[in-house]
């Protein structure tokens, strides 16, 4: 089905360093293809495509290899959001130890709700959160983040583009299910905090 030029199923976007783990992705592609209807691996201009292909393995018709456009993070996130075809689009770091159901539970948050963070840590959070866009696992609606600007520029790209979604009047879901990493988290609590607190102001 096609909804405003865009079909109405699920875009993940995965922003693929240069010395990414392969068997990361093949584990990531491995899960996420059975709810996505598209892969989009966005590589760093210096990363090879052929030490990325053998992860896509027999998993090749659902994922598109392309690069990004500038030299950080929040400029590949935005290359996968311009590239995405579909509605709703998912942002996954490549270390995320997806489990199966996952994709489909932010999937139909997004029926609902813009915007969906997923935390680390294997818990969800027990207490109220707001405010929180998790760069390892989030959902969007594509037309409505791309309304407000997509990923932000700055010191850390989670916080601000947080910060710019609720200026616009948005809110941000959190999935009850949180997702372990295969790094470790590389943001400061503090600055987390601060866009709680905040609540998503300067």
């Amino acid at each position: 089905m096609i909804v405003g030029g865009l079909f109405s199923g699920l875009s993940v976007v995965v922003p693929v360093k240069s010395d990414e783990d392969p068997q990361w992705l093949t584990d990531l592609i491995a899960v996420a293809r059975y709810e996505a209807n598209e892969i989009v691996l966005v590589l760093e201009a210096k990363a090879d495509p052929t030490a990325i292909r053998p992860a896509l393995g027999a998993f090749g018709e659902k994922v598109r290899l392309v690069y990004q456009n500038g030299d950080t993070k929040a400029h590949a996130l935005n290359t996968g959001l311009r590239e995405a075809k579909n509605q709703f689009v998912v942002f996954l770091d490549a270390d995320v130890q997806l489990q199966s159901g996952q994709l489909s539970i932010v999937r139909d948050m997004l029926e609902e709700d813009e915007f969906v963070s997923v935390a680390s840590g294997g818990h969800a959070p027990s207490f109220p959160v707001f405010g929180f866009v998790a760069g390892w696992f989030f959902g969007a609606k594509r037309s409505t983040f791309i309304e407000v600007g997509g990923w932000a520029e700055g010191f850390v790209e989670d916080v601000e583009t947080a910060k710019a979604i609720l200026r616009s009047g948005h809110r941000i879901k959190i999935a009850p299910f949180a997702v372990r990493l295969r790094r470790p988290v590389r943001r400061s609590l503090t600055k987390f905090l601060s866009v709680v607190a905040g609540g998503g102001r300067r």
